[in-house]
């Protein structure tokens, strides 16, 4: 099997699941239990869970990075991914080979089609995805997995895993047709990861989101561990390119630390990852405050409030729902406040465009709106229909790079251009602005 060939498979699943009868969603686990046990149980090695509604892929990629550094031999498996299917599988932050995902799909290829006549159907892309996730690790050896959940995270097929540790990152509003229409159901699917016994450690959230953690947690009898209450971060200074703090918790001092991603809500997610390894330490995985600093200053992590070019500046970043949205606003004000910002937008139909819009659009002079490649694409006339609620100049381009060239165009040297909006926007952006010989980029996926 070539490359193309494995690629083309596991698309292929886009295409091939079938909805759940009557309803009943748990079909998700049972094919993901199933696949797995065919494969040999390969979930079965100490792993953590991440789910939440922003910070899943930053938070899981420092403490791989941190941990990595510590001497543990790392596995991280995120999603989606930018340009490369690849990114979605690491090992001490490598990237899986292309003969070795080869071999992973055609692990998975004769059982994925023994379940197609059966009544439960194909796995998913998703299930798929996650399958070769354990695969390869459990091939690899990891002593450790760090895996991002997908949707929710009760039903989702990274729930199959017996986690060591169960961590939630910020919770808010997203996927409201699938987890539900109030924070408090969103909340109940995301802490699905909780294990009876087990110990889950949140990020800061807010009340109703924190009221439901907390009562999923006692009903478990699981031990909760709330960052708020046992880190403490001051931020320090804060560049185009990393930002300085000092971080404490209530058993040691990290003193003053270095994080190549910036915004606010990084320190958020740092303070997260740091108390989670923590955790890790009482369960065999030691670290310390060197691996810490080494860690953290090592993680690259791309498309999240990355400046990718200077005059004009260009900032790409993956926020796509309003939660994530908001953050890359916050961070845009602290770096770029009084240059005019050229706006590249562009959504997913199953996102909340509207509230997305009226976080974003406002901060800019010029609003270029574009339709990501996506199954489920938001057209960018809808978009634009929201847009022009806050911003005079809007201009709808349906061909990305054509929308991209428009903003470089409209751009002064001390202009902003920033793309967001979709993982599959901003992606392709990227890998557009790289691969053209216009510029290259700080760093690699």
């Amino acid at each position: 099997m070539h490359l193309a060939d494995a690629l083309a498979y596991i698309d292929g699943l886009l295409t091939r699941s079938r909805p759940a009868p009557s309803g009943d969603e748990r079909i998700k686990l049972r094919r993901a239990r199933e696949l797995l046990e065919r494969l040999g149980h390969p979930q079965r090695l100490p792993m953590v869970l991440v789910a939440g509604t922003k910070g899943k892929g930053s938070t899981a990629a420092m403490m791989a990075s941190v941990l990595q550094v510590a001497g543990h031999t790392v596995g991280l498996y995120t999603k989606p991914h930018l340009v490369d299917y690849r990114e979605r599988f690491r090992v001490n932050g490598r990237l899986i080979t292309p003969e070795e995902l080869c071999e992973g799909v055609a692990a998975i290829a004769p059982h994925v089609e023994e379940m197609a006549d059966g009544p439960d159907g194909p796995p998913t892309y998703f299930e798929a995805s996650v399958a070769i996730a354990f695969w390869y690790f459990a091939r690899r050896r990891v002593d450790l997995a760090i895996v991002e959940v997908g949707l929710g995270g009760r039903l989702d097929a990274t729930n199959v895993a017996d986690p060591l540790l169960s961590v939630i990152t910020p919770v808010s509003f997203d996927h409201m047709d699938v987890l539900g229409t109030t924070l408090s159901s969103i909340t109940r699917e995301k802490a699905g990861i909780t294990r009876p016994g087990g110990t889950v450690v949140s990020a800061a959230q807010v009340p109703e989101a924190l009221a439901a953690i907390i009562d999923v947690c006692a009903r478990q009898e699981a031990r909760l561990i709330l960052v708020p209450a046992v880190m403490r971060v001051e931020p320090e200074e804060i560049t185009l390119h990393d930002q300085t703090f000092t971080m404490r918790s209530t058993v040691r001092s990290y003193g003053r630390l270095r994080l190549p991603l910036v915004g606010a809500h990084q320190l958020t997610n740092a303070a997260t990852a740091v108390a989670a390894v923590e955790m890790l330490a009482e369960r065999g995985f030691p670290s310390g405050p060197p691996s810490v600093a080494e860690g953290l200053a090592a993680v690259r992590w791309p498309a999240r409030v990355e400046v990718i070019h200077e005059r004009p500046y260009v900032v790409v970043d993956v926020a796509h729902n309003p939660a994530s949205l908001a953050a890359l606003r916050q961070a845009l004000e602290a770096l770029f406040r009084g240059r005019r910002i050229i706006l590249v937008f562009g959504m997913i139909a199953t996102h909340d465009h509207r509230a997305g819009t009226s976080l974003i659009a406002p901060l800019a002079s010029t609003v270029i709106v574009t339709t990501p490649r996506h199954a489920k694409p938001l057209p960018g006339a809808v978009l634009a229909e929201e847009v022009r609620r806050y911003v005079a100049r809007v201009e709808v381009i349906d061909d990305r790079r054509a929308a991209l060239d428009r903003a470089l165009d409209l751009a002064g040297e001390e202009d902003v251009v920033v793309v967001t909006g979709s993982f599959f926007l901003v992606g392709e952006a990227r890998e557009a602005l790289h691969r053209n010989g216009r510029w290259g980029t700080r760093t690699q996926v």
